[in-house]
């Protein structure tokens, strides 16, 4: 082209439509909050639908079959539904294992709607009640998501933000009754994770594609929209526990687009006793 063209200008505009993309317009926020309602639909119809016997792939369709009835044009990426030690799999899309009472259930998956998508995951138990070791496991794990939730605010460092986390998380960790050793030295690598940190990132952007693109930038601004992911292990167990949600930063704070669908204990558990409203399991 510039053999071609030798008075034209040639520069690389990848940088230009990255910055683009960082902050969202209103009417892109408005698809993406509706792709981010679409998904929590499908993960609530997926808990409602849930039971021991059935399969990953059975899951699956229930948000293929959500997300179509609701006008998407497809899917956003692979769904990652993982039963038991599958969930500790990254990207895991075998789907083919059976549901084992007494399983927690990954459920990741969300929409292509209008060209934009989402990413919001919700972990359920495949019988619809928590053991008390999963209470104990997946209790403090949403404690410290809390604390790394209320710790987001605008116009601040992604940096300061995990500083602020880490303080509250060390206040929950203090003040949780642990009954299993395990747990608790689960919970403190957890937590440790988050002991000055440089990076300054809380997950990955989401727009055009599921993992959209970034550019250079020092704070949190209105318009931003990215997922929070933190995943709590047990390696020697193959245990994972991990919540995402959707979240856009506004001029005040954040809305979390995902925030309707339940992950605490009592509101999963509300859910799985509901009758499914899409569709009825075989």
């Amino acid at each position: 082209l510039a053999a071609l063209s030798p008075k034209s200008e040639i520069a690389d505009l990848d940088r230009v439509l990255d910055r683009l993309r960082l902050v969202k317009s209103a009417r892109e926020i408005a698809i993406v909050r509706e792709a981010s309602r679409l998904a929590g639909e499908a993960l609530m119809e997926a808990m409602r639908v849930a039971r021991p016997g059935m399969r990953e792939h059975e899951i699956e369709a229930v948000g293929d079959y959500v997300f179509k009835a609701h006008g998407s044009q497809g899917v956003g990426y692979f769904a990652l539904v993982a039963t038991g030690t599958n969930a500790a799999w990254p990207h895991y899309h075998g789907g083919r294992a059976p549901l084992v009472d007494g399983d927690l259930v990954l459920f990741d998956y969300a929409p292509d709607f209008n060209y934009y998508t989402s990413d919001v995951t919700r972990m359920f138990p495949a019988n619809g009640r928590f053991t008390p070791r999963q209470r104990e496991m997946y209790g403090i794990y949403v404690r410290l998501y809390d604390a790394l939730m209320t710790s987001i605010r605008p116009h601040v460092a992604p940096r300061a933000v995990l500083a602020d986390a880490h303080r509250k998380m060390q206040a929950v960790l203090e003040a949780f009754p642990f009954a299993d050793a395990t747990v608790r030295e689960a919970a403190e690598r957890f937590v440790a994770g988050y002991a000055g940190t440089a990076r300054n990132s809380l997950g990955h952007w989401i727009g055009m594609e599921v993992h959209d693109v970034s550019a250079p930038y020092e704070t949190l601004e209105p318009g931003m929209m990215f997922t929070i992911e933190p995943a709590l292990t047990i390696p020697g167990e193959r245990i994972y526990i991990r919540l995402e949600d959707a979240i856009l930063i506004t001029p005040n704070g954040y809305e979390n687009l995902s925030g309707f669908v339940p992950y605490d204990i009592d509101g999963i558990e509300r859910v799985m006793r509901e009758e499914p409203r899409y569709v009825r399991p075989r």
